[in-house]
Formats: C-alpha cells, sequence, structure tokens
C-alpha cells in the first residue's frame, strides 16, 4: 500500500508544479494527455539536441579546412 501511495502523491506534486510553473488550472491539467504533457515539458531548444550526421556533415562544410 505503501507505494501506491508514494505514486499518488508523486502525481499530486506534479500537478502541484504544473499549477504554480506552469500556470495552469487544476481542470486544465487533469484533462490534459498526460504522455503528451510529458513530450512537450521535456522538449529542448534546437541548440541543446543532439546533431544529427546531416547537420554535422553541414558543420564540418563550413569550418576552414587545411
Amino acid at each position: 500500500m505503501h507505494a501506491y501511495e508514494e505514486m499518488l502523491e508523486d502525481f499530486d506534486y506534479q500537478e502541484q508544479q504544473m499549477i504554480i510553473n506552469a500556470h495552469m488550472s487544476l481542470e486544465d491539467y487533469e484533462n490534459t494527455d498526460y504522455y503528451r504533457l510529458v513530450e512537450v515539458m521535456s522538449a529542448k531548444p534546437k541548440d541543446k539536441r543532439p546533431m544529427s550526421l546531416w547537420d554535422f556533415a553541414a558543420s564540418l562544410d563550413k569550418t576552414e579546412r587545411r
């Protein structure tokens, strides 16, 4: 039973953080697709993402070769 209570508290804490930091209403949060919300909150800006092979090759073309 303890693991279940911990899980519920984790969900409540996540909800609390979204209300405080993302300025979501309780209703908005509870009606949001959880998996999509996790994807959105985990998104990184372009300069923080791993470079694709194509981007890496393009960056090599821009550098001076000796």
